[in-house]
């Protein structure tokens, strides 16, 4: 069957005469795809931990959870003890080679690591109290991190990514698609790595640092002017200055950009 829908919950119990004790718990479930060994994709938001990916030779996807409980008074309502606690709860659904998980604990740490076969297209979103870490993923990817750092190692395909107040670092390998891309964050470096050969046009901006890259790239300079009259007569120009320019005759256009932080784009 193409249609599968698994739902994994994790209950676990802790019964203590004074406090509930610092301690890790952890789940691992496999995934099996509808149509193993093609292309997939894999779906994930999560509010607050960290996102883990990597590549496997397996045809499957294989999800483990961890989730830390801190040491805390043991809690009292009505002459009764908390005993229990669900921080590890989440559901997954897969068709067609597609791969959903949600995490339904949304106001405790859950860190998850997933592996998946190499063919792979991510789209993942963290929020609070984590990074996401890719590594050895060859597919089309688009990450959001709003307060933790991205990092991607030996990936290919196209990337679209932004990380509001961390950096994003990026190593392409073989794979590297000429498709569009983009890197972008306000309070953040980025750190981009690509093969010798990249054919691409650059357009690069950042507020508050500096641009530097090993290439050898023939240099431009985009002006952008915004001109504007208001109704009081107040005439209004904003100059809105990009560097640009192109490596190896050019490409697919990839986008630089970033407020208060470096930009980094390197050969490997």
């Amino acid at each position: 069957m193409k249609n599968r829908a698994i739902q994994i919950g994790l209950f676990f119990l802790l019964l203590s005469g004074g406090c509930l004790s610092a301690q890790t718990e952890s789940e691992s479930v496999t995934i099996p795809l509808s149509n193993p060994g093609k292309d997939g994709k894999l779906k994930m938001g999560l509010l607050y931990g960290s996102i883990t990916v990597e590549a496997h030779q397996g045809k499957e996807v294989i999800i483990e959870t961890k989730s830390k409980e801190k040491s805390k008074p043991s809690k009292t309502k009505d002459g009764m003890r908390r005993i229990g606690d669900t921080s590890l709860e989440f559901s997954v659904e897969e068709y067609d080679n597609k791969v959903t998980v949600r995490s339904k604990k949304q106001n405790k740490r859950v860190d998850f690591t997933i592996k998946v076969p190499e063919n792979f297209s991510l789209d993942l979103r963290a929020t609070n109290n984590g990074n996401i870490n890719v590594e050895g993923v060859k597919g089309e990817m688009e990450i959001s991190n709003l307060n933790g750092a991205i990092t991607l190692k030996n990936i290919g395909g196209s990337v679209i990514a932004d990380a509001l107040n961390k950096d994003i670092i990026v190593t392409f390998t073989k794979g590297y698609e000429k498709s569009p891309m983009a890197f972008t964050s306000l309070n953040g470096d980025l750190d981009i790595t690509f093969p010798n050969n990249l054919a691409a046009n650059i357009k690069a901006k950042t507020d508050q640092g500096e641009i530097y890259t090993d290439y050898e790239m023939k240099m431009t300079r985009d002006v952008s002017k915004d001109e504007k009259k208001s109704s009081s007569g107040v005439y209004k120009v904003t100059v809105d200055k990009w560097v640009t320019g192109t490596i190896n005759g050019g490409g697919a256009e990839i986008l630089f950009k970033t407020m208060n932080g470096d930009i980094m784009i390197r050969s490997n």
